[in-house]
């Protein structure tokens, strides 16, 4: 909840730093830092956090070594983030010089988010793996104060320099992942090669598919900003979509806590126990949903216009839109942690790939730039969400046809 807060705090800073409309390119260039960060970071890297912690509580079943397992995971993220800064560099003249209003300054302070993501990702991936819930939330308030203080501080100065707003934010994770690294523990243990040898192979698979995941839950606005001839009105849309996913900053916690709890149920060889696991998280999914759909259309248009300092209020109906397809977007990444608890990563990017093909097939072909996002935002996570409710019974079932060792 803390991290969810300090990306909403960073947004309302923005909003009354910078008014529109005077201010509206660097309102949209700053908002799309944000969703930038966004994809980059819980997309590329919790692939990290979640194979690491799948990796870690199978050697400890087996009372294989967690060093071995952290050092894998930590050269995968190391390279992962040399990958991700050669993409930013390339895609800086066609597409980002002109999302982020030409300013390099916010361009560096992705790159340098992605680079906090990686330690951040993978100390909390450890932490998982091992229980160690205590550490764990640590990392996410951690992340939370070191996003939230320097942009009050900066709106308390009066600041008027996008680069120092982004930069500020950008920094949370990687002092969360630098100030909990000393306290991991990294017992020997004998060999987990098993374990170890497939990580590249799970990452690279969660990686595309946390891509595909986050594009598709915050590549909207982006798009919206560079198709949009009138920026005030994208600011706005970017805006609204912000508001409209405060649900999906408090689920991330309980995604990190579910995988290791489905991974013990299969190493049990318990499918009863992971189907009540499963079942009883989208059933508390599916209430809270019917609930935040309800609140959003009620009073996230005044939560736009008033603590966001937008220039309009949007209508209540794309709210609600957005609202319902945050909580579809919960529901597929359910799924999606009891096929990495059964290994079956292959699935895991299937779904995202054919959710991602129904999502930019919509997003990018519609005459209407923010009617065509708000589409694509339904329709893209409830394909996501069959396909790999699909998968999960099938994975599920080969579990009760195996036999015993």
């Amino acid at each position: 909840m803390t991290v969810g807060l300090a990306g909403y705090a960073f947004v309302v800073v923005v909003g009354h730093t910078f008014p529109t409309p005077p201010y509206a390119a660097e309102v949209g260039a700053l908002t799309s830092v944000y969703f930038l960060i966004n994809i980059i970071g819980p997309g590329v890297f919790f692939a990290v956090e979640q194979e690491t912690s799948r990796a870690v509580t199978a050697a400890r079943s087996e009372g294989g070594s967690i060093r071995e397992v952290a050092a894998r995971t930590g050269r995968i993220a190391a390279a992962v983030t040399v990958v991700v800064a050669a993409l930013l560099l390339l895609l800086w003249p066609p597409v980002l010089s002109r999302v982020l209003a030409g300013q390099a300054g916010l361009l560096l302070a992705v790159v340098v988010a992605a680079a906090g993501a990686a330690v951040m990702y993978w100390v909390r991936g450890l932490l998982s793996g091992q229980k160690r819930l205590r550490p764990y939330a640590l990392t996410l308030y951690l992340e939370g104060a070191a996003r939230l203080l320097p942009g009050v501080v900066l709106l308390a100065f009066a600041v008027r320099q996008p680069t120092w707003y982004a930069l500020a934010f950008a920094l949370g994770a990687l002092v969360a992942g630098l100030a909990l690294a000393p306290a991991l523990r990294l017992d020997p243990g004998s060999s987990a090669r098993s374990h170890v040898a497939r990580a590249g192979r799970s990452v690279a698979m969660l990686v595309a598919a946390g891509l595909l995941m986050q594009a598709m839950a915050n590549l909207g606005p982006v798009v919206v900003t560079f198709r949009m001839p009138d920026a005030l009105a994208a600011s706005v849309f970017a805006l609204m979509f912000v508001a409209a996913r405060v649900p999906l900053f408090l689920f991330s916690p309980v995604q990190a806590l579910l995988v290791p709890a489905l991974a013990r149920a299969v190493a049990a060889r318990r499918p009863d126990l992971l189907k009540r696991h499963l079942l009883r998280a989208l059933a508390v999914l599916a209430a809270l949903g019917a609930v935040g759909v309800l609140i959003a259309a009620m009073l996230g248009p005044w939560a736009v216009q008033v603590l966001f300092n937008a220039a309009e209020r949007p209508p209540a109906l794309h709210v609600a839109l957005l609202a319902a397809a945050t909580i579809c977007m919960m529901a597929a990444l359910t799924f999606q942690a009891a096929l990495v608890a059964l290994d079956a990563q292959r699935t895991v990017i299937v779904s995202w790939v054919v959710g991602s093909v129904a999502f930019l097939s919509v997003l990018l072909v519609s005459s209407d730039p923010i009617g065509g996002a708000l589409a694509a935002q339904l329709l893209g996570p409830a394909v996501v969400t069959i396909w790999a409710a699909l998968g999960t019974v099938r994975a599920v079932g080969r579990i009760r046809s195996a036999p015993t060792p």
